[in-house]
């Protein structure tokens, strides 16, 4: 096979030819390590190129080699490891890292109750090892994957610290159940994360995106599987101490232009002179005014950051242990925001035998945050970023006597909620799992899982009289507890051989069962007589308004699986899958459903009649592989089928009041899982011995029997019911593509991904559409409609301003319309502007995601640059409706209203905002075009050289920047945010700013 050499190669080898020759018999010395923990490779060879000299590693990972010449290469290699060419470049002292992949597909690859070489891959399995997860300070494993993964979007729902994220993998299925994926936390199903797991406890993460890798986890894999393997000691390796530690500054990324006082006062004066009214402010006033308060400014602040890791690796041939401990700080960009985790892990295996080997993987974590009112309300129930934007810069922060101003428009104060108002939080969370595993034969084994997951959280809120909130019901106190438990029950047995040569077959069979318990409790008390006790003494508050409630909840899941894989020659592969399971959640007529699989998968490359010359030379490795399988999503609320009781109205006989019971529910025992159908075809190559990788997938899912909750006949007495009606596609290419562009002492690889995405509703049975959303007075703003994407925006189209009365009276307008008022386009053309000219104005779904990441390596230095991108959808700003039309006179507005239609300013480019009817606040002016690029992160770091300090093993320092830069024209704080959280309806409205972040470290091994 002819080498294809790239000029930049060349080059670097001409001037390796010009270091000149030494003296024989110079010694060069160092140590080879794992690139990953940096624990020592005993046993590495490293052999000088083109020559038969060379020497392996000591216990230890260090080695001496006496080479013919120091502009010799040596070449390092391990057992699992990629080989490594470096030049010698006339040095003495030369440390090696190598990295846990062999050539290319030859890695190992984690899939559903198991592992397989990344080669002998029949599914569509994206994966990440840890050097590309841990790249800057990060709190959830959700962080660490944005933007890294072809055809999976992560999108912020709060920028606070410890603020959640919704993920969605290829696409949006469901209408009313959960789109989120399923994890799996070291072979624990539906355990997710959140931020209880220390990122870099992390040793790779696998995504399973197609139905032949999701379908083995039956009713939860229809929306993707995320599996998160955490780090293990690696056996007949030293004890290896590790410590990683950072601290970092933020700031805001992006600020919101708002009217400063003079600005402010001048826009209003204008517009009451529209009005015909008087104007609120004097000249006086104006110029005696100054800036006024910017209310942004004074919530917004720097914040540090800092962080820091322990762990302790290592292992003899019968045990291998890795434990952690870690420990986050992190304060907000709005004052009186933070979050707190402590966490540890132990992870510990165990041969009693040589067929009994026995293990943990336990984690451990106590998280505490400290946030304030954000959220979508309004008036006195708007957040704090809400008031800050809205309330008038004329008005102080502090009266003359230092205590809090208040505002005359039902508007708390931003600092005094900030400051005031305690909103802590707790949570505790234990997850995990003990195994044993048996060797029953030389190819047949069997293993025991039993798992644990628990989550208790608690939050206390005090509503302090000196904000409009508190000051509605004179202090309200709430108390919040609930747990989240579950238990998981597996055994698996598991057949893996070879027979007649060529002939590979792996058989896996198991039994799952899991159950989970939800139970809460929740009390408020308010009307207290002094402030003191916050909400540490909720029997001070008026016992009549006191409430208490509390819930219990319980589901359970019962499964059987199976996966049959066939290897002939590694060239023809099959794979066929099988799960049954069983849902409490569903039907008494429908509680099981199989979901079954198939994938198969044909590496042409081995073929004795692939080319070896020409431009397919080139190719080291090809293979096809299509699959086609069944899987379900069971996320929906318990006992959904059941009628349920609950309390009803307060009955009062003989002047005394009594809790009545009454249904709240009706049955519907015919309730059975949605199911997605999913047809993946792919592609996976190697070019130039793996110098460039990658692959290419085509996927189309049809989602059926949605679960969707739909309008019923109020003579029922209830108004809707969760029914299967209904169905969904989604459809797109994937790419993934690895390049190793410059390899020796210099290196740059490149990952780049990229994916489209095509998403519709296909049916809603006799139903021609269904509107939801609801935020800020404003319903109905998104629409389910046969052929539209899932919860597309549906409004009005502003054409533009109606510049006379002549152009009012000729065109369609609405009845309240004049010069200087928005122009409708007249969808219907009936002449008449009203709902029946709403229509499609965005779609809330990237139709392209890009995410790049550039690595450069010379020496003991290394640079890391990741981009990454989001074009062609939309987002609704209903931030920006409260500067189009706010619900009170007098809010202060974002300063591009400064430019509004007057007779005087024809040209304005917004509307006269005189008197807008709020009917068609939801319109085309407020669905903005979301597209950006982001470079997202950037990490420079330098390995100190030939350490051997103390007991010193490594030590690295490094920087770290992220949200750098974004290019985009949206005009909020964020392009990439939904404040609704996992909702299919997605809006910016008032949501925590994004944070530029900047941090030092260190990484410590000895």
């Amino acid at each position: 096979m002819t080498k294809s050499i790239t000029p930049l190669l060349l080059i670097a080898l001409g001037s390796f030819l010009l270091v000149p020759d030494v003296a024989l018999g110079q010694q060069v010395s160092g140590t080879v390590r794992d690139s990953t923990d940096g624990s020592p490779l005993p046993g590495a060879n490293i052999v000088v190129k083109g020559t038969t000299q060379g020497t392996t590693s000591n216990a230890d990972g260090t080695y001496q080699l006496a080479p013919p010449s120091l502009s010799d290469t040596l070449v390092f290699s391990f057992v699992g490891y990629q080989s490594r060419e470096v030049p010698i470049n006339g040095r003495t002292d030369i440390d090696v890292a190598l990295r846990v992949e062999a050539l290319a597909g030859e890695e190992l690859v984690v899939v559903g109750y198991g592992s397989v070489q990344k080669s002998d891959l029949t599914g569509s399995v994206s994966s990440l090892p840890a050097d590309q997860l841990n790249t800057g300070p990060q709190t959830s494993v959700d962080q660490a994957i944005q933007g890294r993964i072809p055809g999976v979007q992560v999108t912020q729902t709060s920028a606070e610290p410890g603020g959640g994220y919704s993920i969605r993998i290829r696409g949006t299925n469901s209408i009313t159940a959960g789109n989120e994926p399923l994890y799996v936390v070291d072979g624990l199903p539906g355990a997710n994360p959140l931020n209880s797991l220390n990122p870099a406890d992390i040793e790779s993460i696998e995504v399973l995106k197609d139905a032949s890798a999701t379908a083995i986890y039956g009713a939860r894999g229809s929306n993707g599987v995320i599996l998160i393997t955490t780090r293990q000691g690696r056996g007949g390796a030293p004890l290896t101490v590790n410590y990683n530690g950072s601290v970092g500054y933020q700031h805001t990324a992006t600020k919101l232009d708002l009217m400063n006082a003079q600005e402010y006062m001048a826009f209003y004066n204008s517009l009451s002179a529209s009005r015909g009214e008087e104007p609120p402010f004097s000249e006086e006033d104006i110029n005696a005014i100054g800036a006024g308060t910017d209310w942004l400014d004074e919530v917004l602040r720097g914040a540090p950051l800092h962080q820091h890791q322990l762990s302790f690796s290592g292992g003899s041939e019968d045990t291998q242990y890795y434990l952690s401990l870690n420990y986050l700080k992190r304060d907000g960009i709005v004052i009186n925001t933070n979050f707190e985790r402590y966490g540890g892990r132990v992870n510990l295996q165990h041969a009693l035998s040589d067929r009994l080997q026995v293990g943990i993987n336990l984690n451990n974590s106590l998280e505490q945050d400290v946030t304030v009112p954000l959220g979508t309300g309004v008036n006195a129930g708007a957040g704090v970023i809400a008031t800050a934007i809205q309330l008038p810069p004329t008005m102080p922060v502090r009266n003359e006597d230092g205590s809090f101003a208040q505002s005359s428009q039902d508007l708390s104060n931003a600092v005094a909620q900030a400051r005031t108002i305690d909103n802590n939080g707790e949570i505790k969370r234990t997850f995990g799992n003990v195994f044993a595993e048996y060797q029953i034969l030389d190819n047949l084994s069997s293993r025991l899982n039993l798992g644990f997951n628990q989550r208790s959280a608690e939050r206390d809120i005090f509503l302090n009289t000196v904000t409009q909130r508190g000051q509605l019901n004179e202090g309200q106190a709430t108390k919040n507890q609930n747990e989240d438990t579950n238990y998981l029950f597996e055994f698996t047995t598991e057949y893996d051989g070879a027979f007649r040569e060529s002939h590979n077959l792996n058989v896996l069979g198991g039994y799952s069962f899991q159950r989970f318990t939800d139970t809460g409790f929740n009390a408020s008390a308010q009307n207290f007589p002094t402030t003191a006790f916050g909400f540490n003494n909720l029997g001070a508050g008026e016992k009549v308004k006191n409430e208490v409630g509390s819930y219990k909840q319980e589901n359970t899941l019962v499964s059987g699986f199976g996966r049959l894989n066939y290897n002939y020659d590694g060239r023809y592969l099959v794979t066929s899958t099988i799960r049954l399971d069983g849902s409490s959640r569903f039907g008494e007529n429908d509680k099981y459903a199989v979901f079954p699989s198939g994938a198969l998968a044909w590496r042409v490359s081995d073929e004795s009649f692939f080319p070896e010359r020409g431009f397919l030379a080139a190719v080291s490795d090809l293979k096809l592989r299509a699959s086609y399988g069944i899987s379900g999503n069971q996320e929906i609320g318990n006992a959904r089928s059941l009628v349920l009781l609950g309390t009803g109205p307060t009955a009062v006989f003989d002047g005394e009041e009594f809790t009545s019971i009454a249904p709240i529910q009706l049955a519907n025992p015919d309730l059975r899982w949605e199911t997605t159908r999913q047809l993946d075809v792919g592609l996976d190559f190697a070019l130039l011995e793996g110098r460039l990788a990658g692959s290419v997938d085509y996927f189309v899912s049809n989602t059926n029997d949605l679960l969707l909750e739909l309008p019923i006949p109020t003579t029922s007495g209830f108004a809707s019911s969760l029914q299967n009606v209904g169905d969904t596609q989604n459809s797109g290419f994937e790419f993934a593509i690895d390049t190793r562009n410059v390899v020796g002492e210099f290196n740059w690889t490149t990952n780049l991904n990229f994916a489209t995405l095509n998403n519709k509703v296909t049916n809603l049975g006799e139903l021609p559409r269904i509107l939801q959303g609801g935020t800020r007075f404003i319903q109905d703003f998104t629409i389910l409609r046969e052929g539209d994407p899932v919860n597309a925006y549906f409004g009005y189209v502003v054409e533009g301003i109606f510049q006379s009365q002549d152009e009012i009276d000729t065109t369609p307008s609405h009845p309240t319309a004049e010069p200087g008022s928005r122009r409708f386009k007249d969808i219907n053309e009936d002449g008449t502007i009203d709902e029946e000219d709403r229509t499609i104005l965005g779609d809330p779904y990237p139709d392209f995601t890009l995410g790049l990441n550039n690595s450069f390596g010379y020496k003991g230095l290394s640079v890391d640059l990741f981009v990454e991108g989001r074009f062609g959808f939309e987002l609704a700003n209903f931030t920006r409706i409260d500067s189009e039309n706010p619900i009170d006179n007098l809010r202060n507005r974002e300063d591009y209203v400064l430019d509004r239609w007057t007779p005087e300013n024809r040209t304005g480019e917004n509307p006269s905002f005189v008197d807008p009817p709020r009917t068609f606040d939801f319109n085309s002016r407020i669905v903005r075009d979301a597209s950006f690029l982001r470079l997202k992160n950037v990490r420079v770091s330098y390995t100190v050289p030939n350490l051997n300090v103390g007991g010193i093993a490594s030590l690295s320092v490094y920087a770290t920047g992220q949200n750098l830069l974004t290019i985009t024209g949206y005009d909020g704080f964020n392009p990439d945010v939904n404040v609704l959280g996992s909702s299919n309806v997605r809006i910016d409205y008032n949501a925590y700013p994004l944070a530029r972040v900047y941090s030092l470290g260190i990484d410590l091994r000895i």
